[in-house]
């Protein structure tokens, strides 16, 4: 990222300062969340969480996904004196003979983090926090061990505790954002304006001759279906090029984001999705998928075209016309996700430090918490050796030449 901007300070005077705090808290645990439905949507409205916490986003990975993944449904409800403070969604997942517990969402939620009320966002001891874990585990009951990956450390300026463990390692990818207002100029010219339109009226006229461009955003839910079909074949295309798995083809994902579709046109929850594309010359070419919540809009997915117009850069094109919509509708923060691709780094100046949390409550989750640290250490020795991650791209590249190879052609 090209810059971070340092938070705000917060005032921690009604922070819990100590460990009985903690202890006193009450814990409940549920699979079903439809009746936790009207204190979620005031928790997470009162205390500006992103879509990735929203109840819609989780209930409709629980509908659709976490079924055909066999992850068993974990609500955590924490109260102070009978007032809701914390709500954690969780599942359960078993991976051989551990089950452990995890955030909601896998890799399609980029920001994986409990609901906390602004007055427990707060510093704690590690004592104090690991206890918090223990009783959780024994109320969920089957539980070996907690990984809490792509954890904000801060929220609004205050420190989320379980970020602040000492045990807590920098996750893999940070994510990158951008403030926003009103004034989309201002916006422009403070992220090398000069040169982002010059690069944009470039586009216009290489457009022009076949009619220019427009900005579409689905309207409705068969036209949000059909984008959603769109981005899924060139993704898969895009995924197999370049002999990676896919992550939209694991059991119910693609249902996932149906479901999420469903809730925003057939149940109006405006926000949980919303896709966006740039068309021209008879078809679209590239195509964004983000949700929004209290003002922050997040990307969820993206894809762009692999044919000649990719010359013209059709992603960059749309991400410069969705910020500008997105300022004109009131967006005050944006982002597009974990990662530091290029194309992100030339809007998004800020950056959002995210950790990794694992803790072990059982003797078997000790032993998968040492199977964790030893996979993780072996994928940063291979990414931080040149050659190594040169001839993981080499292995990559030819397997997926292999399976474009493999793909039928029109005349098969």
């Amino acid at each position: 990222m090209a810059r971070s901007e340092a938070p705000a300070v917060a005032d921690f005077s009604r922070a819990p300062a100590a460990a009985d705090r903690f202890d006193r808290l009450d814990i409940a645990v549920h699979a079903d969340i439809a009746a936790l439905e009207t204190e979620w949507r005031r928790l997470a409205e009162a205390e500006g969480v992103s879509v990735y916490q929203s109840f819609d986003w989780i209930a409709a990975w629980l509908e659709a996904a976490a079924p055909a993944q066999a992850i068993r449904p974990a609500i955590v409800t924490l109260y102070d004196d009978g007032r809701l403070v914390m709500i954690w969604p969780l599942g359960i997942e078993r991976i051989g003979p551990f089950r452990i517990a995890r955030p909601l969402g896998g890799e399609h939620a980029n920001i994986r983090m409990p609901i906390v009320a602004a007055d427990w966002r707060c510093e704690a001891d590690d004592a104090a926090v690991d206890r918090l874990l223990r009783r959780i585990a024994g109320t969920i009951r089957g539980v070996d061990l907690f990984d809490f990956d792509a954890l904000p450390l801060d929220q609004d300026g205050a420190p989320l505790f379980l970020a602040r463990h000492s045990a807590a390692l920098p996750a893999r990818c940070n994510v990158g954002t951008i403030r926003l207002s009103g004034d989309f100029a201002a916006v422009l010219a403070a992220h090398r304006g000069a040169k982002k339109t010059k690069k944009h009226r470039w586009q216009k006229n290489a457009l022009a001759p076949v009619g220019g461009y427009q900005l579409r955003r689905a309207a409705s839910r068969a036209e949000a279906d059909a984008m959603l079909d769109a981005f899924l074949a060139e993704k898969a295309a895009w995924f197999r090029r370049n002999g990676l798995d896919d992550s939209f083809a694991a059991p119910g994902v693609v249902p996932f984001f149906r479901a999420l579709i469903a809730r925003r046109w057939d149940d109006g929850r405006e926000g949980v999705i919303e896709i966006d594309a740039i068309e021209f010359a008879g078809g679209i070419h590239a195509i964004l998928g983000s949700g929004t919540a209290n003002g922050r809009q997040s990307g969820y997915f993206l894809a762009i075209t692999d044919d000649e117009w990719r010359r013209i850069s059709p992603g960059e094109l749309l991400i410069h016309e969705v910020i500008e919509a997105a300022c004109a509708r009131g967006i005050t923060l944006f982002d597009l996700g974990r990662g530091d691709e290029r194309y992100k780094a030339s809007w998004l100046d800020r950056t959002e430090t995210h950790v990794r949390l694992i803790r072990p409550v059982t003797l078997m989750g000790h032993t998968a918490a040492l199977a964790i640290a030893l996979r993780d250490r072996a994928e940063k020795r291979i990414r931080d050796d040149e050659r190594l991650w040169s001839l993981v791209g080499r292995f990559r590249k030819r397997r997926g030449e292999a399976r474009s190879a493999e793909q039928p052609t029109a005349e098969d």
